[in-house]
């Protein structure tokens, strides 16, 4: 048999742990959110879309447990509603993914209204999340941002998504 010792690390288990996701509902966020539900992780997700809440909570609950919630970050009061309902579905936790954004055209091509909505979600609601988990899981725990190889592409349409997603 072949040792394999030096391959990986030795990963400590997730079984118990509970984590909010915010985007858990589509794309990367909800990729996390059903790997961590399918190793042991209970899961609160928030996403804009109640559709998309509905179908990812099936998929979650598929291979795990999970709840959550249909809202939107760029509101004033939108991460405390979020850390609010998940600390009522579980209560602390001590995994927090902060993954919502807005994709962006070029800032030409973007209206006016879009663009203030794209930076509103993008920029605040990611930190006053990661801001409000420091809050909620004190000194232990996990905060893991989730950013985009856009922010290192700067050509044509991209360039507002690539600014905000290096913010």
């Amino acid at each position: 048999m072949t040792d394999l010792a030096d391959a990986h690390t030795e990963r400590p288990s997730l079984t118990g742990r509970k984590a909010i996701v915010t985007g858990g509902t589509t794309g990367i966020g909800r990729a996390i959110a059903v790997l961590l539900a399918s190793e042991g992780v209970d899961v609160f997700v928030c996403g804009r879309d109640t559709q998309h809440l509905e179908d990812g909570l099936e998929r979650i609950r598929e291979v795990g447990k999970g709840h959550g919630i249909s809202l939107d970050l760029a509101e004033e009061d939108g991460v405390d509603r979020f850390i609010a309902a998940a600390r009522a579905y579980f209560g602390d936790f001590d995994i927090a993914i902060v993954n919502a954004a807005i994709p962006a055209k070029g800032l030409s091509t973007m209206p006016r209204d879009d663009l203030r909505y794209a930076i509103a979600t993008d920029s605040p609601a990611y930190l006053t999340t990661a801001h409000a988990a420091t809050e909620v899981m004190q000194d232990k725990g996990d905060i893991v941002f989730v950013g985009s190889v856009s922010a290192h592409l700067l050509s044509g349409e991209g360039r507002l998504y690539a600014g905000k997603e290096a913010g």
